[in-house]
C-alpha cells in the first residue's frame, strides 16, 4: 500500500445562523497535516461571502470577514481538533461550527489547495458591470462529484432512447449479501448469459465512497457469475482529465482498475449510451 508524504485532516467552516436548522454556507476549510515531523496548518476563506445572505438575509458582511480575520490566526494553531470541538471556546462566533470534513492524503498539499477551494468556497461572481442593478450571478458549479456524473449519465442515457430499458440502483446485496447497502446505478443484460453494470463514481470527492465501491466490485462480480454463465462487467464513469491528475484522484482510478473495473471519463458518456443502444438492439 502507498505511504503518503502528508496525511491531513480536514475541516469546514461553516454559516449556521440556526443551529435547529440544516441551512448553512460553507465559508473556509482548514487542512492541518497530522505528521509530527511537518506540522502544516493551511486556513483558507471565500472570497466572496455573499451567499451567507442567502441563508442569513440581514448578514453583516463587513462583521463577517471581521471574525473570520481574528479566527484565521486561532486556527492556524490548532493541534487538537477533536478535543477543540469538544471543549469550543465561550468565545468562538456563535452563527460558526466547525465540521469533518474528512481525511486527505497527498504527497503534495499545494496541488491540493487550489482543488479545495473549487469544491468548497468557489460559488460567487461579481456583479455584472454592464448593469449596475444586475442580480449577482451565481457560478456554474464545478463538472465533478458523483451527482453530476450520475445525472450526465441519465441525460446521455435518455437521448439515446435507452433510459427506460436499463436496470437502476440495482441492491448489491442481491449478489453479495443480505444486508450490502451499496446500489449500482445502471445495468443491463448484454446478451442471454451476461450483465453489465454502469456506476457513477467521483475520483475528486467522496472517496470513501468509490473505496467502498472498488472493493465491493470483486464479490459482486462473483455474485453475478453465479447468476450468468458469461459474468458480470463494470464501468465506472468518472470526472474528466483536467479533474483527476491530482494524487488522491489518480489513487482513486488505481482502485478502481485494480479491483478490475474499466474506467470511462463523464466526456465518453455520449459513446457509452450509443454502446448500449446497440446492444440492446434499440
Amino acid at each position: 500500500m502507498k505511504e503518503w508524504k502528508h496525511k491531513c485532516e480536514l475541516k469546514l467552516l461553516v454559516c449556521q445562523p440556526n443551529p435547529l436548522r440544516p441551512d448553512r454556507v460553507t465559508v473556509g476549510y482548514v487542512l492541518r497535516d497530522t505528521n509530527p515531523d511537518a506540522p502544516r496548518v493551511e486556513v483558507r476563506f471565500a472570497k466572496s461571502l455573499t451567499a451567507v445572505r442567502c441563508i442569513y438575509p440581514d448578514a453583516d458582511i463587513e462583521a463577517i470577514e471581521g471574525t473570520l480575520f481574528e479566527m484565521e490566526s486561532v486556527l492556524k494553531n490548532v493541534t487538537d481538533f477533536e478535543n477543540y470541538l469538544q471543549n469550543m471556546p465561550s468565545d468562538f462566533p456563535a452563527d460558526f461550527a466547525l465540521l469533518s470534513g474528512g481525511a486527505l492524503l497527498t504527497d503534495e498539499i499545494e496541488k491540493e489547495l487550489p482543488l479545495l477551494e473549487l469544491q468548497y468556497l468557489a460559488r460567487i461572481r461579481r456583479p455584472a458591470q454592464e448593469n449596475a442593478h444586475a442580480l449577482e450571478k451565481v457560478t456554474e458549479p464545478d463538472p465533478v462529484g458523483r451527482p453530476y456524473i450520475r445525472r450526465r449519465m441519465q441525460e446521455a442515457f435518455a437521448e439515446a432512447g435507452v433510459a427506460s430499458l436499463l436496470a437502476t440502483d440495482i441492491p448489491a446485496g442481491d449478489f453479495t449479501f443480505k444486508g450490502d447497502l451499496l446500489k449500482i446505478d445502471f445495468g443491463y443484460r448484454q446478451g442471454p448469459a451476461k450483465y453489465r453494470m454502469l456506476h457513477a463514481a467521483s475520483v475528486v470527492t467522496g472517496l470513501a465512497q468509490t473505496a467502498v465501491f472498488a472493493l465491493s466490485w470483486p464479490a459482486v462480480k462473483a455474485g453475478v457469475a453465479k447468476s450468468f454463465a458469461g459474468g458480470g462487467e463494470m464501468v465506472a464513469v468518472i470526472e474528466d482529465s483536467r479533474f483527476n491528475q491530482a494524487e488522491q484522484a489518480l489513487a482513486a482510478q488505481r482502485w478502481l482498475l485494480d479491483s478490475g473495473i474499466e474506467v470511462l471519463p463523464v466526456s465518453g458518456v455520449g459513446r457509452l449510451a450509443e454502446e448500449v443502444r446497440s446492444e440492446l438492439g434499440v
